[in-house]
């Protein structure tokens, strides 16, 4: 009998499925006693036969009264009736007898009640064979217990032949004293007798049908229970963790295999077996045993309980235990079930992490500057040394704390305000405040602050860097205060000796002789010299109003020095053509250059892109470098200014073919006060070239030199091209 295949979600069996195999079962049960039913028949039939063959050589004297006929055809009776039973015997072998066994079964019962019947009906009586239907449908009840319908329909199919046939026909029993068809008693008789063997039927069909519905119900919860305790093996056998179970007093009962390999052991039967006092032969600290047992009792299950244990080899790990209780229905307690992990990987990359954190915080307490770090909420994750002397406070005064708890109201809101911002667009923040120190004053600083972000890339906080600017803001203000003295005390006496110097040279123009200097023009004589004129020869006049201007452009040129450091270049920018620029450098220079017998040849086209550039600081630039060219070489020296466009910007060339420099002095040409070894001019600060790169950094330009010994040097920089035109 074929069998339907449970669904792998092992899903409870519906009604439709059980009825469906319930018809399968009857089928082939009926099917299987049917046979033994027909042999039943044959058997039956074959002792009849026996007995009318007796009756035929020695006359019965419970036949006598029986028309002729029966007696004499009875044994052809017998024969009908045996080989009708044996074609059904053959046809319940074949596929559609076992098929449909139930009309085999019909065909059997009808082979036996209508044979007769229908012999009777041949012969003109009816023949009521109470006895041989009581054997037939008892035995078909007995051997055939299910389907009652099938019964019922053999039973219908006689009694419709037997009264409605013979009613039909008008036929009468072949007794005289009895020759009705039918009475009550036997009316009576007949309905009972199948009334309870169908009945019979029914019950038992029903009582088949529920242990059927039973046994199946079993077997699918059987099943599902095997593959739930197959996935659980299968679970608990193959568990990173270790599973157990031990009892009170301190054995194991149960052991997975992760559990043994955490333990050292080969199999979870070693574990079981080898541990028979955990307190002493498992726990680094016995105690550990007690308190794992005392907070169980308290609060019904432990978690995260950390301890260090002893592996079957001797060495010592980490565990984190997680268990609980288990109890019967009284309380009583039976077991502790729970997991076990190794978390000696953990521990130890702990251990590294606070040893790289103390590290951090000694390396950030060492800093001198303030540190501190915030949460994105605002609150103070930590801070160095330098942070609490600061504010004179402890760390722990620090942390978890605002700013509206660190600072005065009016800061707190600009702190707030700031870390807003921050948070907000993320990335790095400076700007110049002042904090609120623990001396009660208000000091100026530049906070430098960033951002940070967790492994998620999530927004972590930030952390922040307090630069004190006090003394250098007081710095400032002394050199502010020595630039103006430079300035006045120094400047004013200057250009007033370069105005008599010059007055004095513009009035004896022309003549290469002696100057007499009057007692009003004197210029360090003393107020009560009784000289009248002192005659003084025209090239020392000369060579002081020379010195004089030396010492103002040393003086101004410190004085733009300091204010490009302290202001910045400040461009008045607007589009501009360079080769203008570079033609009114050349004009102004003309005299220099011809003095120091210098060739230069000016390659800027007046077809160049505009540059967006302040004219003036642009002039200085080119002044700068072609100053610093004649000033570093001999006479005679050939100079080249060419400028290209390149896409967006500029490049400009001043190229000479001096005695060059080497890579120490390229490296090094551009610093604050730096001066070449071959400087012809003994007064100079090295302040033109530093300016020259401030202005062009400004610009947002580069600038550089490219040079060797002996073969002259060519300065490079670049502009912006104007984009607006």
């Amino acid at each position: 009998m074929p069998k339907k295949v449970v669904s792998e979600q092992n899903k409870t069996p519906t009604a439709d499925y059980i009825a469906n195999e319930y018809q399968n079962w009857r089928n082939n049960f009926l099917w299987q006693r049917l046979g033994l039913l027909l042999w039943l028949g044959l058997i039956c039939i074959l002792t009849f036969t026996l007995r009318d063959v007796y009756n035929f050589f020695f006359p019965l004297k419970e036949f006598q009264n029986l028309p002729e006929v029966l007696r004499t055809q009875a044994l052809f009776m017998d024969l009908a009736m045996f080989l009708s039973l044996g074609l059904c015997m053959a046809l319940r072998q074949t596929k559609f007898g076992r098929h449909h066994p139930g009309i085999v079964f019909l065909s059997s019962s009808w082979s036996i009640n209508l044979i007769p019947q229908i012999f009777a009906t041949l012969k003109g009586f009816a023949l009521p064979d109470t006895l041989g239907w009581s054997l037939l449908f008892l035995s078909q009840a007995t051997f055939l217990p299910v389907r009652w319908t099938l019964h019922l329909t053999s039973q219908l199919g006689l009694f419709i032949y037997y009264f409605g046939l013979n009613k039909t026909l008008g036929l009468k029993l072949p007794l005289p004293e009895h020759p009705e068809l039918y009475n009550v008693t036997f009316i009576l008789y007949l309905f009972w007798f199948c009334a309870i063997c169908n009945i019979g039927v029914y019950l038992y069909d029903r009582l088949q049908h529920s242990e059927f519905y039973a046994r199946k119900e079993l077997e699918f919860a059987y099943q599902k229970l095997r593959v739930t305790e197959a996935k659980y093996r299968n679970i608990f056998e193959n568990a990173v963790e270790g599973i157990f179970q031990s009892t009170p007093d301190g054995r194991y009962i149960t052991a997975n295999p992760a559990l043994a390999s955490i333990y050292g052991y080969s199999s979870s039967t070693e574990v079981t077996t080898n541990f028979t006092d955990i307190e002493h032969q498992l726990y680094l600290d016995p105690k550990r045993r007690t308190e794992f047992v005392r907070l169980i009792e308290e609060y019904g299950k432990v978690s995260e309980f950390e301890s260090q244990i002893y592996r079957r080899d001797g060495s010592i790990v980490w565990i984190s235990e997680k268990a609980y209780a288990v109890r019967d229905q009284n309380g009583k307690l039976l077991y502790y079930e729970g997991l076990i992990e190794d978390i000696t990987k953990r521990k130890q990359a702990e251990v590294a992490l606070q040893e790289q954190l103390d590290f951090l915080q000694v390396l950030i307490d060492t800093i001198p500057t303030p540190v501190f770090y915030k949460n994105p909420e605002g609150l103070y994750l930590g801070c160095n040394k330098a942070f609490e002397e600061a504010l004179g406070l402890k760390k722990d005064q620090i942390i978890g704390k605002t700013e509206d708890d660190l600072s005065p109201k009016e800061l707190a809101e600009k702190y707030q305000q700031a870390d807003t911002n921050l948070f907000a667009q993320r990335g790095v923040q400076s700007y110049e405040d002042s904090v609120m120190y623990k001396d009660g004053k208000k000091h100026d600083v530049i906070f430098y602050k960033a951002t940070f972000c967790k492994a998620d890339g999530s927004l972590g906080g930030l952390v922040g860097v307090i630069l004190d600017i006090s003394d250098r803001k007081r710095t400032e203000e002394a050199l502010r205060v020595f630039i103006h003295a430079v300035s006045h005390d120094l400047r004013n006496p200057v250009l007033g000796t370069l105005m008599v110097l010059n007055n004095l040279l513009a009035r004896g123009q022309g003549d290469r002789g002696n100057l007499d200097i009057s007692a009003s023009e004197r210029l360090s004589l003393p107020a009560s010299s009784s000289v009248s004129s002192i005659p003084v020869p025209r090239s020392i006049l000369e060579r002081m109003q020379q010195s004089s201007e030396r010492q103002l452009n040393l003086i101004n040129s410190l004085m733009e020095a300091h204010m490009s450091e302290v202001q910045g270049i400040v461009l008045q920018r607007q589009p501009v053509r360079l080769h203008k620029i570079v033609e009114d450098a050349i004009a102004d220079l003309q005299p220099m250059l011809t003095e120091n017998q210098v060739t230069l040849t000016d390659l800027v086209k007046d077809e160049l892109p505009l540059v967006n550039g302040d004219p003036t600081q642009l002039w200085r630039v080119f002044s700068n470098l072609i100053v610093n060219a004649v000033k570093h070489n001999p006479p005679g020296l050939s100079i080249n200014i060419n400028a290209i466009a390149q896409e967006d910007k500029i490049y400009c060339t001043v190229i000479d073919n001096g005695v060059g420099l080497s890579q120490k002095q390229s490296e090094r040409l551009f610093d604050l006060y730096f001066r070449g070894s071959n400087n012809r001019n003994s007064l100079s600060l090295g302040l033109g070239l530093y300016l020259c790169k401030r202005i062009i950094k400004a610009h947002g330009g580069e600038i550089g030199v490219d040079s060797t010994p002996n073969a002259g040097a060519t300065f490079c920089f670049t502009l912006p091209v104007n984009q607006e035109f």
